[in-house]
C-alpha cells in the first residue's frame, strides 16, 4: 500500500500556479465580476480546441454560471465570432489566442493573448546597435504574443530614447499595460499610437517586435514610415516593401478588376466595425463605372464555394486584414480588397508602395481616405490589349434596373447579372420548350443494376 500523503501548497506557490496559467482564467474571472456578465462564450482557435473542456470547467466552477464553447468560427479564428455567440444571445466572449484586434459593434470582448518567451537582453542590446543616434524618432510595434515583455522594454528604452512610441493594443486583454488608455490616438489594426505635435508617421522609423509574418507585413505595408524593421533570429532587419513580388501581383489584379463587367462583393465578416459603411461605399464606386454587382456571404471563403459563381469576373472580400484569402491562387477568378477597387476606379487615388489593408482606413474619418473621382481617362486594357472608358460621353442606361428582351418576343428576363448570364449561356438546365421539339412517343427506359442495365445494347450482345 501506498501510505498517504498530506501535502501543503504554500501561498507563494498557489501565485505562481495562477501566474503560470496560460488560459488567465483568475483575470477572467475578475473581469466578469467587474461587468456584472451573465452568459459568457470562450473561443478558442483550433489548436487550443482540446483544452477548452478543462478551462470551461475552470471557469464555470469560479463563476457559477454556465459558460459556452464556441465551435468552428464562421469567418478566422483570429477575429471575435460575434454572430455564433449571439445564437445564444450572449452578452460577452472571451477570446483566446492570437488576435488581429479588429473592433466588434455589438459585444464585450475579452482577450487572453498568447505568451511567448524572448531574451529581453538581447533585444535591448540589438536595439541600441541599430539606432545608436538617441535622438531618433521611432515607431515601436510588436506582435500581441511578446505584449507581456512591453512593460520591462519600455522601462529600459523610454529613459536613453525620449522619442520612442510605444503602440498600445486597442483591446482589454490579460496585458493590462499594454491596453489602450487614450481614445484620441491613431488606430492602426488595432495597435493605437499618439505622434508628437507637428510630426508625422513619414518622420518615423519604425520597428516591429516579431518575425517577417502576416501582422508585420500589413502594417509595413499600411504605414509610410521612414524605414521599416523586424526583429527575427535575435537579429533587427530592414524591410523593402518594393521588393514584395505580392504587390506586383496585386497590381496585376487591379487591372484585371478595370476589365470586369460583373463583381461580386463577398461578406466574409459580420463582426468587425463599419463593414456596412464600406458594403455602401463599394456598391457606390461600382455603380458609378456601371459594373453590376452581387451581394455573397458564403461563410468562410474557400475556391470551391465561389466557383458557383462563373458570371462574376471578380470578387472584392469584405474580411479581416490578417486573413489567408489575398495570398491564395487557387481561385478562378481575382480576389481583392476595398482598397484595390479605389486604385482601379478613383483617380484620386495613386498608386504607392504602402498598401491599405483595413478597410475603415478608407472610409472618411479614416488616415487614409480620399474623395472619389471617378476615372474617365480611355486607356488601354493591359490585360486584354481592349480601349476602355471609351463611350464615358454616350449616355448609358442602368442595366441593373432594366428590361432584357428576347428578339421572338416570348420571354422578358429581368436585367440584372445571374439572369443574363443563365439567358445568354447555351445550356440552361431543365426547361419547358413547348411546341418547339418533335413529339416523341414514351419509351421503356433503362432497368436493372445501375452497373450494367439488362436492356443495355452491350449487355444484349453478351447473351
Amino acid at each position: 500500500m501506498i501510505p498517504e500523503m498530506t501535502v501543503k501548497i504554500t501561498k507563494r506557490e498557489m501565485n505562481d500556479a495562477i501566474e503560470d496559467d496560460p488560459y488567465e482564467v483568475e483575470k477572467c474571472v475578475k473581469w466578469i465580476d467587474a461587468c456584472n456578465l451573465n452568459k459568457v462564450c470562450l473561443q478558442f482557435p483550433d489548436n487550443l480546441l482540446p483544452d477548452s473542456v478543462e478551462v470551461a470547467l475552470r471557469l464555470e466552477n469560479r463563476i457559477n454560471k454556465k459558460v459556452y464553447i464556441l465551435g468552428d468560427t464562421s469567418c478566422g479564428s483570429c477575429c471575435v465570432d460575434e454572430i455564433a455567440a449571439q445564437h445564444i444571445s450572449a452578452d460577452s466572449i472571451i477570446h483566446f489566442g492570437h488576435a488581429c484586434l479588429n473592433p466588434t459593434a455589438r459585444l464585450s470582448v475579452y482577450h487572453v493573448l498568447p505568451k511567448k518567451q524572448i531574451d529581453i537582453v538581447e533585444v535591448i542590446d540589438k536595439f541600441k546597435s541599430k539606432f545608436e543616434d538617441k535622438s531618433k524618432r521611432i515607431l515601436f510595434f510588436y506582435d500581441v504574443a511578446y505584449a507581456h515583455k512591453i512593460e520591462c522594454i519600455h522601462k529600459i528604452l523610454n529613459p536613453i530614447y525620449k522619442n520612442v512610441i510605444f503602440s498600445s493594443l486597442n483591446c482589454t486583454s490579460n496585458i493590462e499595460f499594454t491596453d489602450t488608455k487614450d481614445s484620441s490616438s491613431i488606430v492602426i489594426l488595432g495597435r493605437s499610437f499618439k505622434l508628437e505635435e507637428e510630426y508625422k508617421v513619414e518622420d518615423y522609423e519604425a520597428i516591429f517586435l516579431g518575425n517577417n509574418g502576416k501582422t508585420f507585413t500589413i502594417l509595413a505595408l499600411t504605414l509610410p514610415a521612414k524605414r521599416w524593421y523586424y526583429f527575427d533570429n535575435n537579429n533587427i532587419i530592414e524591410f523593402q516593401a518594393l521588393n514584395i513580388p505580392w504587390l506586383k501581383r496585386r497590381r496585376f489584379l487591379v487591372e484585371k478588376l478595370k476589365d470586369a463587367k460583373v463583381v461580386g462583393i463577398v461578406v466574409a465578416t459580420l463582426g468587425i466595425k463599419d463593414y456596412l459603411k464600406i458594403i455602401t461605399m463599394i456598391k457606390n464606386i461600382l455603380k458609378q463605372k456601371n459594373i453590376k454587382s452581387y451581394i455573397l456571404s458564403v461563410g468562410k471563403i474557400n475556391p470551391t464555394k465561389l466557383a458557383n459563381f462563373p458570371e462574376i469576373d471578380a470578387f472584392i472580400v469584405i474580411t479581416c486584414p490578417e486573413n489567408e484569402v489575398f495570398d491564395s491562387r487557387e481561385f478562378l477568378k481575382p480576389i481583392l480588397m476595398p482598397f484595390e477597387v479605389e486604385l482601379a476606379f478613383n483617380s484620386s487615388r495613386e498608386l504607392y508602395a504602402e498598401y491599405c489593408m483595413d478597410f475603415r482606413q478608407i472610409l472618411p474619418g479614416g488616415m487614409n481616405y480620399v474623395d472619389f473621382k471617378a476615372a474617365t481617362n480611355s486607356d488601354v486594357s493591359l490585360i486584354t490589349g481592349k480601349l476602355r472608358n471609351c463611350d464615358e460621353n454616350v449616355p448609358c442606361t442602368d442595366k441593373m434596373n432594366a428590361l432584357a428582351i428576347n428578339n421572338s418576343a416570348d420571354v422578358v428576363v429581368i436585367g440584372k447579372a445571374g439572369a443574363e448570364f443563365l439567358y445568354n449561356r447555351s445550356w440552361k438546365g431543365v426547361e419547358q420548350r413547348l411546341g418547339k421539339d418533335t413529339v416523341h412517343p414514351a419509351e421503356i427506359g433503362r432497368y436493372g443494376l445501375p452497373n450494367c442495365y439488362e436492356n443495355e445494347s452491350i449487355s444484349i450482345e453478351k447473351k
